[in-house]
């Protein structure tokens, strides 16, 4: 599997997810220049996102990046519950976004994965993305490959639609 270095950014540390961390994935996902990336129209749907998202904490299975005691991203393996899937899953991430460009995204995908292959015996990660999403670059120079699109995934409030892509990565 080729992976980038996993050297930490300068001034930024990791650990599991914790249930304080939802009040800044909320305020990430508040912020317009994230949300845009995200199918979520409004607070509620925000926080039903975060309950989700920061659900996943009990199980060991959420990563936050902290600069000076403060998370400044997160990524979630979003695990299987059934035998015959559990070789693979989607994960999810997000990073500040005052925090992007700094190779906090690649630190902690390399981590996400670390913790997938080897603690959850993930054979295949895979995950979505806006079609338009600039991560894209992120991710394919990360080894992930699209595997399919859906043109109409999201309809905004101005009727228009949007593409989402399919990527995975074989961590075996």
């Amino acid at each position: 599997m080729e992976e980038e270095k996993l050297d930490l950014p300068e001034g930024i540390d990791i650990r599991y997810t914790e249930v304080g961390d939802a009040k800044y994935l909320k305020q990430w996902l508040m912020d317009p220049t994230v949300s845009r990336w995200f199918p979520m129209d409004d607070e509620a749907e925000i926080d039903d996102a975060v309950n989700r998202w920061i659900g996943f904490y009990r199980y060991k299975c959420s990563l936050t990046a902290v600069k000076d005691g403060i998370p400044v991203g997160l990524s979630t393996l979003y695990l299987q519950p059934y035998k015959k899937l559990a070789h693979q899953c989607e994960f999810g991430i997000i990073v500040a976004p005052d925090q992007r460009n700094k190779k906090i995204g690649t630190f902690l995908i390399n981590n996400i994965m670390h913790l997938a292959r080897d603690t959850f015996k993930i054979e295949l990660l895979h995950l979505q993305v806006y079609a338009e999403n600039p991560a894209i670059r992120l991710y394919k120079r990360m080894g992930f490959t699209q595997f399919g699109e859906q043109t109409k995934w999201l309809k905004g409030r101005d009727g228009v639609h949007q593409a989402r892509s399919f990527m995975e990565k074989e961590l075996i």
